[in-house]
């Protein structure tokens, strides 16, 4: 079986691998070029045969303020969803960045330089040409229609970890409404710090800020053949990056 992965980032590679653990032929498409992982991110699960089978380390969570107060001031909606009932306690974490290089060092020889933009041809002979397509690319690039895709920006910034807490897994969510930003870590000693709306000491050229938008949800149905994994791909709140390993897991059983 021919398998196409879309997408080179750390979805796009824990996809690629999940599938090669299932013997078929896979085929990277995408920019050539590593991804900038923000600081802010880490796996919640191990990647089985890349990451270590125990947690690098365990994240401890402190909450400042509401739920409420969280929810409306990363969403503008007080009532939405969001995990803050179960930061309560440490959860294990895996370095993202680690797996991402080790991912890279195994399947870098297997991407193809391909931009998918325009008329998206070269999309629609993959289609055709493989077995099974698997996009972890954010849904909007390859949206062939108008479709409404639901985001709240952010805005990221990476700055010096404490001293005495550079060893600490440690993520701090703040619902108070007085402090601009909602989200504080350090995360394999690397602090960040950030934001739904654009600070005033925002600079677009400074490196140590990232920026995106952090998907919700979305009505777009195109290409359903090619299956959608990974929080951009898919465009909903909730989803994991460990869960691209799964579902990729899942895709191979059922066209096995």
């Amino acid at each position: 079986m021919n398998v196409a992965i879309l997408g080179c980032g750390p979805a796009g590679l824990i996809a690629a691998h999940a599938c090669d653990e299932s013997d078929v032929t896979i085929a990277i498409f995408s920019i050539k070029e590593k991804s900038v992982l923000p600081g802010s991110m880490y796996l919640h699960e191990g990647i089985p045969g890349i990451s270590k089978e125990y947690p690098d380390n365990f994240v401890q969570y402190v909450r400042l303020g509401t739920a409420e107060g969280y929810a409306k001031k990363v969403y503008g909606d007080a009532g939405r969803y969001t995990a803050w009932d179960q930061y309560l306690q440490a959860y294990p974490s895996w370095n993202v960045q680690r797996v991402y290089d080790e991912l890279w060092l195994k399947y870098e020889g297997s991407v193809y330089p391909t931009e998918f933009t325009g008329d998206l041809h070269n999309l629609h002979l993959l289609v055709e040409e493989f077995d099974v397509v698997i996009t972890t690319l954010p849904q909007p690039i390859i949206c062939l229609h108008k479709h409404d895709f639901r985001g709240v920006p952010y805005f990221i910034r990476t700055i010096e970890a404490p001293p005495l807490d550079r060893e600490k897994d440690l993520v701090i969510y703040n619902g108070y409404d007085h402090d601009p930003w909602y989200r504080w870590s350090i995360l394999s000693g690397i602090c960040s710090i950030e934001y739904s709306t654009e600070p005033d000491d925002f600079n677009p050229v400074d490196r140590s800020w990232k920026t995106g938008a952090k998907a919700v949800e979305n009505n777009c149905g195109c290409w359903p053949r090619i299956h959608r994994l990974g929080r951009w791909a898919e465009w909903r709140h909730g989803v994991l990056l460990h869960d691209v390993y799964k579902g990729a897991k899942e895709v191979m059983r059922v066209h096995g």
